[in-house]
């Protein structure tokens, strides 16, 4: 089996090392290969044999670079979010399965996924799109809302106001946003948008589906960080709630509403008075180490199971969790690195599963604004969400990442 997978993503590609008869070629933007260092990162992966490189972030130059691949590739899937529709178009152009052009496109706009979905009938926050402040401003009139870019990732420039906070200073906070080596050096095209506030417990969903049918669903409670930046903190599997059937009701409204064909989706909500309101939506795996929850916690291999549904196969029966997992991220203070301890001590608490700290001394760590801006996590299981996040916490709790604040540039 030949997999194209467009995007490079070292998770991706350890979850699948051991997948039988599979080989993969890689597509990566040129300047992306080079900053990232993927040519040294790529030989720990043996599974790649092929690497082409074309742009495809907002951009169709893909097609042309695989049209040969057509008679020998089985699956396209998308590495990162920014691929989700190049690997559609190439998966459509090749008559493969994949999400659809027209739904990728939805599942990277959250104006135009927010508009589908509303006229829908699905529960969501009021929206506009913005181009200044003042558009802010007439939105929201003062009071609390949401301002964030309509088609970037990893909660990159997403900026909550409470009532009275200044639109101008959160306008430039959203549209300043540098996502440095994820994104391509050329001219991009972004929107932004403001919406409304809502308040209540979030969570998340992972399911595959298979030509417009819901097959495997997981419910994940989440945590994130006070204030005016909702960086991720913290991630449950399952939710304690996510047995209800409301979830599936939803994720499948979702699904009707979108049109996504076959892939895996991975969709935030905001549960108010007990009803899931949707967020966002991406159309491939999640990021957070969500997916190795999901496996530690049902016993699947679902990185492998989503290529084998891109290239046609059924789904077997869904598998019933049979214990909890739980994912604590490290945080730092601003400042230069200057020491990280209690790893050992960390691995070897009750039930964790993995330690990864990310920094290093010398590092530059800067104000908690995005995911990327956090240091390693703490992976533990359970015998309930409730054990299972516990020994998370008391295991990131072990581990000390210290800073000398005055180093940090101005």
């Amino acid at each position: 089996m030949r997999l194209l997978l467009i995007g490079f993503n070292s998770g991706v590609l350890t979850a699948l090392a051991h997948m039988d008869d599979l080989r993969i070629t890689v597509v990566e933007e040129p300047d992306l290969w080079e900053v990232k260092g993927l040519a040294a990162k790529v030989t720990r992966h043996p599974v790649v044999d092929d690497v082409r490189f074309a742009r495809y972030q907002q951009d169709d130059h893909v097609l042309d670079v695989v049209a040969d691949l057509a008679p020998t590739v089985d699956a396209v899937a998308p590495g990162l979010e920014y691929a989700v529709p190049a690997a559609a178009r190439v998966a459509h152009r090749l008559g493969l399965p994949g999400a659809g052009p027209a739904a990728a496109d939805l599942l990277r706009d959250k104006l135009e996924l927010r508009r589908v979905t509303s006229a829908a009938g699905m529960p969501s926050p009021r929206f506009a799109e913005i181009t200044s402040p003042q558009d802010i401003e007439a939105f929201a009139g003062g009071g609390p809302c949401v301002v964030k870019p309509a088609n970037r990732q990893a909660s990159l420039g997403v900026v909550l106001l409470d009532a009275g906070d200044d639109p101008t200073q959160a306008w430039e906070a959203c549209t300043r946003t540098d996502e440095g080596r994820q994104v391509a050096k050329r001219a991009m095209r972004w929107r932004y948008m403001v919406e409304e506030r809502l308040r209540g417990p979030e969570h998340s969903t992972e399911c595959l589906v298979t030509d417009g049918t819901v097959g495997f669903l997981n419910v994940t409670a989440k945590a994130t960080v006070p204030g005016r930046r909702p960086v991720e903190l913290g991630h449950v599997v399952p939710s304690p709630d996510g047995e209800d059937p409301l979830w599936r009701d939803a994720v499948e409204q979702l699904v009707a509403a979108t049109g996504f064909g076959y892939g895996m989706l991975h969709a935030e909500w905001v549960l108010v008075d007990g009803v899931p309101h949707l967020i966002e939506c991406a159309g491939r795996p999640p990021g957070d180490h969500i997916l190795d929850l999901v496996d530690l916690a049902y016993g699947t291999r679902l990185t492998q199971t989503w290529v084998t549904t891109l290239a046609g196969a059924p789904q077997g029966p869904p598998p019933p969790a049979r214990r909890a997992a739980a994912i604590r991220f490290l945080t730092a203070r601003p400042g230069v690195i200057s020491s990280v301890t209690g790893a050992d001590e960390a691995g070897a608490a009750p039930g964790v599963q993995t330690v990864e700290v990310t920094c290093t001394v010398g590092d530059r760590v800067g104000e908690l604004t995005s995911s990327w801006d956090r240091c390693g996590s703490v992976i533990a299981v359970g015998d309930d969400p409730a054990t299972a996040t516990a020994r998370a916490e008391q295991a990131a709790a072990l581990l000390e990442v210290q800073v000398t604040p005055a180093a940090v540039p101005t």
